[in-house]
């Protein structure tokens, strides 16, 4: 049975990261891990997407991933400076902290309350699997009425963290990223067309 971890257990198996076999979470000071969860900062880089040179996103366009840069970008913010997110716009972040996870533990990204409540969404694919190594994305969401300021260094995101029943191996598309990644669409076209006649 999945269980929360909390703050004493995860001391401890950030303890056993040290080790090499534990929950690694870095750079991390203390008190950003609460009674149950560990919260996590804005990086310095962001994908934004470009609306004026797409039409559309349709996955099935053979030319999308090669076009990649027609409908994303990358931009990187320095210490202090700011990234306005406005009102409908979504943006891919990534956390300051490079996470670790041993292969019997998942993790569960939730946005703060604090953000929430002046519509920051993190809107992100929110589960990570256990043995996954680097930077998590975030999908940054601005569902409220008014232009957000986001400086690298905001905490942002909590990290839950559960002890799996059995133990597990990261098998995804996204290994060891070290900023925001952009979105992987060929194994999405491949399982599509695979699936065709199903």
């Amino acid at each position: 049975m999945m269980s929360i971890l909390t703050k004493q257990v995860i001391l401890e198996e950030l303890q056993r990261g040290k080790t090499g076999d534990g929950l690694v979470v870095s750079p991390l000071r203390i008190d950003q891990i609460g009674p149950s969860s560990v919260d996590v900062h804005l990086g310095h880089e962001f994908i934004v997407f470009r609306r004026a040179l797409i039409a559309s996103f349709d996955i099935t366009d053979d030319k999308l991933s090669e076009n990649v840069h027609l409908y994303q970008e990358k931009v990187r913010i320095s210490e202090g400076d700011k990234f306005v997110l406005h009102p409908q716009q979504l943006v891919l972040g990534a956390t300051r902290e490079y996470v670790a996870l041993p292969n019997n533990i998942s993790v569960i990204i939730t946005g703060r309350s604090t953000w929430g409540r002046t519509g920051l969404i993190i809107a992100t694919a929110t589960k990570i699997d256990p043995g996954f190594k680097g930077c998590v994305t975030l999908e940054l969401m601005n569902g409220g009425v008014l232009p957000l300021v986001l400086y690298p260094g905001l905490r942002v995101a909590q990290l839950v963290l559960f002890r799996t029943e059995g133990k597990s191996t990261y098998k995804g598309s996204y290994k060891w990223p070290t900023g925001p990644t952009f979105p992987n669409l060929g194994k999405e076209i491949e399982y599509m067309n695979k699936n065709k006649h199903c």
